[in-house]
């Protein structure tokens, strides 16, 4: 089997996916708790300062205030739920795995907050018709097939108020497209499946889904210039700020 593919479109398997999160879930250490989904296993003091640097960079451009309903795709144990000093309006984190969101229950007891297991396909049923103003994709898109991508992201603008923010970071692919098929990683001790798109691809996808729906970028950059906090030769932390204003 090919574990490295490159430079062509091939699928990830969900369901391994999830068996590498609920594995990632058993070894939560609440003295370093970031680490179960930002990797980095080696190196915990990495973790901390790549968060502390995430947050700084990219809390301020999304206007959060006591008015704001987050919806939080893929949020883990909630490491930005905690990013979340304001009381605001509503927070829901969605993970697909159970394991993750078990753990972000019992971090985070603010009243208005609350944290949902689901499958993204789904997104539409899990909101039951609440919609947000303030959207995080952080690190998701990843992990998602081409087939499914543009589906899961129709159904995520679906959820959002006429005016609202989008957030998404993720890895980007520096020399073209790679894909990690059940490839072993000696620092996480697992097979791990992902697929690194390059900045174009990324586009190319908003274009056939937020673009069409009246959103625009307002920003978009590597997230670190630190070369210290970037130690992936093939790929880089990108960000992207997604924003509507339905009253223009």
């Amino acid at each position: 089997m090919e574990t490295r593919i490159k430079n062509k479109v091939a699928d990830i398997s969900y369901d391994d996916t999830k068996e590498f999160f609920r594995k990632r879930a058993g070894k939560y250490d609440p003295q370093k708790p970031y680490c179960v989904t930002m990797y980095q296993d080696n190196h915990s003091e990495l973790v901390v300062e790549r968060n502390r640097r995430e947050v700084e960079i990219l809390y301020p451009q999304l206007g959060i205030s006591p008015q704001s309903r987050v919806l939080d795709i893929a949020c883990g144990i909630g490491r930005w739920a905690d990013a979340i000093s304001e009381e605001i309006d509503r927070y829901l984190g969605v993970d697909f795995s159970e394991e993750l969101i078990d753990i972000a229950k019992t971090r985070c007891k603010r009243p208005n907050f609350s944290f949902v297991a689901g499958n993204l396909k789904d997104i539409g049923s899990i909101c039951n018709g609440e919609k947000y103003n303030t959207v995080f994709m952080i690190g998701i898109l990843m992990y998602l097939n081409d087939s499914d991508i543009c589906d899961i992201l129709e159904g995520v603008i679906s959820c959002c108020e006429e005016n609202a923010t989008v957030c998404i970071r993720e890895p980007v692919a520096v020399e073209g497209r790679l894909t990690l098929n059940h490839f072993y990683s000696e620092e996480l001790q697992d097979d791990y499946n992902a697929i690194y798109r390059s900045n174009g691809e990324l586009t190319a996808i908003f274009e056939r889904t937020f673009f069409k729906h009246g959103f625009t970028v307002k920003k978009q950059a590597y997230l670190f210039e630190e070369p210290t906090l970037n130690n992936r030769k093939e790929t880089s932390q990108y960000y992207y700020i997604l924003t509507r204003n339905g009253n223009v």
